[in-house]
């Protein structure tokens, strides 16, 4: 006699179970709310790129704009390239002209074979620059050295801009 029990059993189990899913189903068809992350990467690429302005001879820089009202920019990479140099570097991220780094990081020379000695770096970083302020990428050297004027030197900033205001 145990056996109808059973059989009684899983057949409300298993109505129990259909149930639930017909239930969970009707649930997944309702729409998602919109919603819009102000800092969701990529929506309008952010890039200055050119060669430096060199106002002295062992330091060059290029700006960024200055962020406009209701934008943010948010920097994720600094590059550089710089060939024919005499020795080590630096590079440094700058809020805007003001001569207090961000970050500063070391940029060794390297043997580029025709290049001569080459200095180059690519550094992620994560950084936002708000309505009125604007990214300034400097590079330098110790004073005795005077940085080449290589038409092919190159600065890189990178990242993407994005709205404050819903």
């Amino acid at each position: 006699m145990s056996k109808p029990v059973c059989v009684k059993k899983s057949l409300v189990a298993s109505g129990l179970v259909l149930a639930l899913c017909s239930a969970t189903s009707a649930v997944a068809q309702i729409k998602p709310a919109m919603v819009r992350s102000v800092d969701e990467p990529a929506r309008v690429p952010y890039i200055v790129t050119g060669v430096p302005t060199c106002p002295f001879g062992n330091d060059c820089f290029i700006a960024g704009g200055t962020v406009p009202a209701g934008k943010r920019v948010r920097v994720t990479r600094i590059e550089g390239a710089f060939l024919n140099q005499v020795g080590d570097m630096f590079f440094a991220l700058h809020l805007n002209t003001d001569r207090n780094p961000i970050a500063i990081f070391p940029a060794p020379a390297f043997n580029g074979f025709f290049f001569g000695n080459v200095v180059g770096f690519s550094q992620e970083v994560d950084y936002y620059f708000e309505a009125g302020q604007a990214p300034v990428l400097e590079v330098g050297c110790s004073a005795i050295n005077t940085i080449s004027t290589d038409s092919r030197n190159k600065l890189t900033i990178v990242g993407y801009i994005v709205d404050t205001t819903p």
